[in-house]
């Protein structure tokens, strides 16, 4: 005679409040196919673009306007997809069906791809540089961002770069805002780095550099509060007034 099938069998007791269970099937199978496609095609997306922007380097500079108008194309192509993998990760982690070893595995891998990134757009500047060296990159420009994990739940180390472009013979003056977006009660939200940070007090943040100027500390999230985004606005005050914005995905290196 065949075995019965297992059968959730609940037992009522009596003075005891039953709670309702819900059984999920377990698919490693599956969860080892979706992280292994996700990580492949993230390398495949990558490794792509670096020989792209490579062998674009060396050609002619009669194919420079070209290749740079692609290189642009190429970047925020590769941002769109970090930004829908980063959504799905966090869609996926929520639901409970990744563990948190192949969350960090991804995110290290699109740590990876945003270095890479950050190279191709170096090269993009390049290639304005040589075809319009008065483009509108000089003054001040918004560089790279950090995130780095510390020992404590919830702290961030940061580091942000602000820099002069082209001519440094001016010292740029101005201010800068830094807002952490993110979710909370399902509801996005804007949290200044002040509330979050002591090492910056004031919302807007004193600039004063003639080649650049970091701006890093220690910044700690609330228990209720998920981030996807950095938003930082910088802005150049005097004779050469100029504003700046850039967004960076939440991304923290373990």
């Amino acid at each position: 005679m065949a075995a019965e099938p297992n059968r959730l069998v609940m037992v009522a007791v009596k003075g005891s409040k039953q709670e309702k269970m819900i059984v999920v099937p377990h698919r490693p199978l599956q969860l080892f196919w979706l992280r292994a496609s996700v990580v492949f095609l993230l390398v495949a997306i990558g490794v792509g673009a670096y020989f792209y922007g490579f062998f674009a380097g060396i050609r002619e500079n009669g194919d420079a306007r070209i290749e740079r108008d692609e290189l642009q194309v190429a970047v925020l192509a590769m941002q769109e997809e970090n930004t829908d993998l980063r959504q799905q990760i966090l869609k996926i982690a929520q639901a409970g069906t990744v563990d948190q070893q192949a969350l960090d595995s991804v995110q290290q891998t699109i740590v990876a791809q945003r270095e890479k990134i950050s190279q191709l757009e170096e090269d993009v500047l390049f290639y304005k540089q040589i075809m319009s060296p008065e483009n509108d990159e000089n003054g001040l420009v918004i560089g790279q961002l950090d995130l780095v994990a510390t020992d404590v739940p919830g702290a961030i180390r940061y580091k942000m770069e602000l820099k002069q472009q082209g001519n440094n013979e001016n010292v740029i003056s101005g201010h800068a805002n830094i807002n952490i977006l993110g979710i909370r009660n399902a509801e996005e939200i804007s949290i200044p780095l002040s509330e979050l940070s002591a090492a910056q007090p004031e919302e807007d943040i004193r600039l004063q550099f003639r080649y650049f100027q970091n701006i890093e500390g220690e910044m700690t999230l609330p228990d209720d509060f998920e981030p996807t985004k950095v938003q930082i606005v910088a802005v150049a005050e005097g004779d050469n007034s100029k504003t700046v914005q850039k967004s960076f995905g939440w991304l923290v290196e373990n």
